[in-house]
């Protein structure tokens, strides 16, 4: 039994004679008789009973006529879906993430993608920057963002955000109204970090010994959001991604400290695989994102925008789909 026997079987149920059932499906009368007898041979049992020129079911006909109709159903709703793939109609696209990049550098990006291709669902996903390039390399996403250059030759990148961490502190802060502060000046002060940027912890360790000053991390927490709301409340000082905190700094929610030793370089890298298959909807996204202009990126905002396209569906739950677990980065 094969779907085009099917659809000669259907075709001769709805004309009721072989005559017009060829003439529906394009055929000779011949061969769909032939199509016929051999899915009868195949079922072991008449679909017809021919009085005539006319045709009826047998109890056989009439129960494979309701399970043929949902197959080629099945069949033709199948060939639909994938026909809206080709033409951006239907498909998700899946990013991966560092925060920063998630929170703060993609929703503006992302705006003009989900306005032209409004039915291509966009999952975003928050990640681990260490466990991005594997989940590319294993398709489990089309598109990743990274800091660093990974070590997969199959993965090509484009560089397209250039940022840095600063030091913030609160406003009120005795430190935020002094000029021509150095290091020393930051002796005994409780410093606020993320817990996964080990460069920033790194970095003031080394500069702690450099300047042979005592830099004290007093908290370790999960996200930029976090420290800032630590900093506000007076617990200590935080190193941030710049691109994080222009509209507190714009706002005097939160004031800026410059100290050179203390801010590092920042880039934030777009990833995706060179060779093999990649989605139209993947492709799409990797043209829109390579020519869309990142150094026009407005203030930093609080991830609304991302929140409301998930409201709508449109943007997915912050977890990657991956066979191993992965931690919220």
């Amino acid at each position: 039994m094969d779907l085009v026997q099917l659809e000669h079987f259907l075709a001769v149920v709805a004309e009721r004679t072989f005559t017009r059932a060829a003439e529906r499906v394009s055929r000779t009368q011949p061969a769909v008789s032939q199509s016929i007898r051999r899915l009868e041979d195949a079922i072991g049992t008449p679909l017809f009973v021919r009085d005539g020129h006319d045709v009826t079911l047998t109890e056989a006909g009439r129960l494979l006529a309701a399970q043929a109709r949902r197959i080629v159903g099945i069949r033709d709703d199948a060939l639909r879906q994938i026909g809206q793939l080709a033409t951006l109609k239907a498909g998700t696209v899946a990013i991966a993430a560092h925060e920063s990049a998630a929170m703060y550098l993609l929703p503006a990006a992302l705006r003009g993608y989900v306005n032209q291709f409004p039915d291509i669902k966009v999952a975003l996903y928050r990640n681990e920057v260490s466990e991005i390039p594997r989940q590319v390399m294993d398709r489990e996403v089309d598109v990743g963002f990274v800091r660093d250059a990974p070590s997969f030759r199959e993965l090509r990148l484009t560089e397209i955000h250039v940022d840095q961490m600063v030091l913030i502190v609160a406003p009120d802060h005795p430190l935020a109204a002094r000029a021509n502060l150095t290091i020393h000046d930051l002796a005994g002060e409780p410093f606020v970090l993320h817990s996964q940027c080990s460069a920033t912890a790194n970095t003031v360790h080394q500069v702690s010994e450099r300047f042979t000053v005592k830099l004290r991390v007093a908290a370790e927490l999960w996200s930029f959001e976090n420290i800032k709301g630590f900093v506000r409340e007076g617990v200590g000082l935080g190193i941030v991604p710049l691109v994080t905190v222009r509209e507190d700094l714009r706002a005097g929610t939160l004031a800026r400290i410059t100290m050179p030793p203390l801010e590092i370089p920042r880039r934030t890298l777009m990833i995706h695989r060179e060779q093999g298959y990649l989605s139209e909807c993947a492709s799409e996204l990797i043209k829109m994102l390579q020519t869309f202009n990142w150094g026009a990126l407005p203030p930093a905002r609080r991830p609304t925008l991302v929140a409301a396209a998930r409201r709508v569906g449109q943007i997915g739950a912050p977890r990657a789909p991956s066979r191993r677990r992965v931690r919220a980065r």
